[in-house]
């Protein structure tokens, strides 16, 4: 019951109901990787989501200039991030790469087991994707904030 809580404390299944919660982790797979380990490369196929359960993780875009051979950092994510979710929806090659800051446990959530899931509880999966497009919404207007700060530039000021 403590990890049906905890996905549903997650952005990616808020909202989702105890049983359909429990059904869906049933088909979640647990995995752990050492600090260091490269979880996903850019440009691989992918077709799993990660929630990230404990540990933190980089997102690392390939760029030349770059000293790290996977690239730039441009995020790190922690507990309840979830990483991997553009390939469930447009099913492309992975955009990053992602690697372990520490030891982390996730749960993985492939292509296949979330088809499951439409086929047997769809207000289930629409809650999902819905949840999903949220998610994206949100990282993609911080990534439209940083584009409109330019190094150097101070933040917007605020009036009370």
């Amino acid at each position: 019951m403590e990890t049906v809580r905890f996905l549903q404390q997650q952005p990616l299944f808020g909202g989702v109901g105890d049983a359909a919660t429990q059904a869906i982790m049933q088909l979640m797979r647990p995995q752990e990787f050492a600090a260091g380990e490269v979880i996903v490369h850019e440009g691989d196929d992918g077709d799993s989501l990660f929630v990230i359960c404990s540990g933190t993780v980089e997102v690392l875009k390939a760029c030349p200039t770059a000293a790290d051979p996977l690239g730039k950092r441009i995020a790190v994510l922690g507990v309840g991030d979830v990483f991997g979710e553009m390939e469930l929806i447009d099913m492309q090659h992975r955009s990053a790469s992602i690697r372990t800051l520490e030891p982390v446990r996730v749960l993985a959530l492939d292509n296949g087991s979330l088809f499951r899931v439409y086929e047997s509880d769809p207000p289930t999966f629409t809650l999902i994707v819905m949840n999903l497009a949220r998610e994206l919404s949100r990282r993609l207007r911080c990534i439209d904030d940083l584009a409109v700060r330019s190094p150097g530039t101070a933040a917007p000021a605020t009036s009370d």
